[in-house]
């Protein structure tokens, strides 16, 4: 039940951090998975040159983009998607206390994660005739507000603005909204909340990752392979009965 023979995905931003993961647990379910991103170059560089990925160039901030991109994808699969996982965002703000935050700011950040989004789930639903799976990517802090005391000095350029809260709050409403409108044409939208997966920039930062090791109650971080199971879960048949719920991949960061 959790094969993928035969299914076509979309994984956006899949060459990130967390991304990369999600591909892989796809593809070595046999999924024909298409890397959605702004850089070949990139794509080769995470993925190398031999491989059975596709690439399909996107921005995410442009509507246009995104209906060539799966317009693109759907040629080269019999005109169908049956999943995209909505993992690309694109963040301002970050560093700068929520009080501080610019008009553009504030703009950019929620179009950035909210927005697009929801364009990228619009834009898919003309391929997923029959039916489909969405996963959208949204974050421990979409349902909590961050320690504040986490990033006091010296670790205030990491600072989470309410800009990023607010556009990951909306994703899991999102998923629950049109986890519901959507079912009757056979497409389930769920939803993956991760908790401290800091990139290696951020472990890098000593301080930082012992005070978030220090708020989980797993006294870890997390480890970008830990998704590749809920995603698996949420993509195939496994999952068939499960729609319009987030599930929170935080080492029990919001039982707090």
């Amino acid at each position: 039940m959790f094969s993928l023979k035969g299914k076509t995905a979309i994984v956006t931003g899949g060459c990130g951090h967390l991304g990369r993961a999600m591909v892989s647990a796809l593809a070595d379910a046999n999924g024909t998975v298409f890397v959605a991103g702004r850089s070949h170059d990139k794509f080769v560089s995470v993925f190398g040159e031999n491989t059975e990925l596709k690439f399909v160039e996107i921005d995410i901030m442009d509507t246009k983009s995104i209906q060539d991109a799966f317009s693109s994808v759907a040629k080269q699969s019999n005109g169908k998607i049956d999943i995209l996982i909505n993992c690309a965002a694109q963040y301002a703000g970050i560093g700068t206390k929520s009080e501080d935050l610019t008009d553009e700011e504030w703009d950019k950040c929620f179009e950035g994660i909210a927005g697009s989004t929801y364009k990228c789930i619009r834009e898919v639903l003309p391929y997923m005739n029959g039916g489909g799976s969405i996963i959208n990517i949204a974050s421990m802090y979409g349902k909590v507000i961050p320690h504040l005391s986490v990033y006091d000095a010296p670790c205030e350029s990491s600072l989470i603005p309410v800009t990023y809260c607010a556009g990951k709050a909306s994703v899991i409403e999102l998923t629950e909204n049109l986890g519901r409108s959507l079912i009757d044409r056979g497409i389930r939208v769920n939803c993956i909340s991760p908790g401290p997966f800091p990139a290696t920039s951020v472990n890098e930062l000593d301080e930082l990752a012992k005070r978030l090791k220090d708020r989980s109650p797993s006294k870890r971080l997390g480890e970008p392979e830990e998704l590749r199971g809920a995603v698996l879960f949420l993509a195939s048949d496994a999952s068939k009965f499960v729609v319009g719920q987030n599930i929170q991949i935080d080492g029990g960061w919001t039982l707090w």
